[in-house]
């Protein structure tokens, strides 16, 4: 039996295994960008490198929202309230970096 939770859904004997499955390769796949954005940021050392991080560091922890979630840990009002704040803390965060990278006035290595 299906029990709908305002836009989400479950079965009444807790989640499926593709949803398990789905979470999992979303929080690694997740995890591989975070730690990919810390490495260029160390590379480039600038704040919008930096910005970047957070935003993924945010895409991570919704994983992990989701994760605490299904396991019982967080009630559907907590898990709505995290995952619909880390959204807008990940947007806030990319428009910061975009906003950053296109006002810096320094010319890039690779023109003249």
């Amino acid at each position: 039996m299906i029990q709908w939770h305002l836009l989400h859904f479950g079965t009444a004997t807790g989640p499926s295994l593709p949803f398990i499955t789905i979470l999992t390769v979303a929080a690694a796949a997740t995890a591989l960008l975070l730690g990919l954005a810390l490495a260029a940021f160390l590379q480039r050392r600038s704040r919008s490198y930096l910005l970047i991080v957070g935003a993924f560091a945010a895409l991570f922890a919704r994983s992990a929202v989701a994760g605490l979630s299904t396991m019982g840990y967080l009630s559907p009002a907590n898990h709505h309230l995290l995952e619909h704040g880390l959204d807008v803390v990940l947007v806030a965060l990319v428009v910061a970096a975009v906003y950053l990278a296109r006002s810096d006035d320094s010319t890039p290595e690779y023109e003249s």
